[in-house]
């Protein structure tokens, strides 16, 4: 098995590169030391995931899974099958062959495209999607560029909207900057409160929200617990990333 082409497609430097650690079953195949990784706290993100969300034969969609972490880990640990949709060329690449050095091509498959939210969600129809820091990018990476801020935010919702006949539960992430600027702040003053309550008013109709994890600094590291009164404060010594929330939410559609 060609592994030298696993670290060429890793290490290509692109948009959004270098962006997750290796799913373990990987590490016995690639060492550590030759990628170039900047971790995003994957680790401590999934560690909260699987304490609200059953894996186990699951079917599973990932939105903008860039190169795979979350896909692997939960099909290592029991999904039976998955689809990972990623527009960046270089990522879906480097998933299409980690999945051969693993043996998963029946497991795992890949859509090499930007997901239209409009159109295409005919794909999947799963028990749980991922859709992680994916939304902010509309009008950068997918959709039109020539949108206002006001008609992203409402993309966004829509987005969302659309899914939830698709999807019984979904794990999603939103960044606080539209297109990843900071100087195109979706929210007046930048507060997980104004966020959440972006997320749940705007999703009413088609979502609740069971949990909301936020990251919390620990004696030993980063953990993300459930949201309380003191962690919804915002922590700029955390840095945005850790700022923003983790939603658990689940499909009306499927609730009794």
């Amino acid at each position: 098995m060609n592994h030298k082409r696993l670290i060429d497609l890793y290490n290509l430097t692109s948009k959004h590169s270098h962006y997750q650690v290796l799913a373990e079953r990987l590490r016995e195949y690639v060492p550590n030391d030759t990628l170039n990784t900047q971790s995003r706290f994957e680790q401590e993100r999934l560690e909260y995931v699987l304490k609200q969300v059953p894996c186990q034969g699951i079917s599973l969609a990932d939105i903008g899974g860039n190169t795979g972490y979350f896909t692997m880990e939960l099909i290592d640990r029991g999904a039976k099958s998955a689809l990972l949709i990623e527009g960046n060329r270089e990522h879906g690449a480097f998933v299409e062959e980690a999945v051969k050095v693993l043996g998963w091509q029946d497991r795992v498959k890949v859509h090499p495209h930007y997901l239209n939210f409009e159109h295409d969600l005919s794909l999947m129809h799963v028990d749980v999607c991922l859709l992680l820091n994916v939304l902010h990018h509309v009008g950068d990476d997918y959709g039109d560029p020539a949108q206002s801020i006001e008609s992203a935010k409402q993309n966004m919702l829509d987005s969302l909207s659309r899914l939830a006949p698709h999807v019984d539960r979904l794990v999603f992430q939103l960044g606080f900057n539209w297109k990843g600027n900071r100087d195109l702040s979706l929210f007046d003053h930048g507060t997980k409160r104004e966020l959440i309550d972006f997320v749940e008013s705007g999703t009413q109709t088609s979502w609740s929200i069971q949990k909301v994890g936020i990251a919390e600094k620990s004696a030993d590291g980063i953990v993300y617990a459930d949201l309380n009164s003191t962690n919804i404060q915002r922590q700029d010594s955390l840095g945005e990333f850790l700022n923003r929330p983790l939603f658990i939410m689940q499909s009306k559609r499927f609730q009794a």
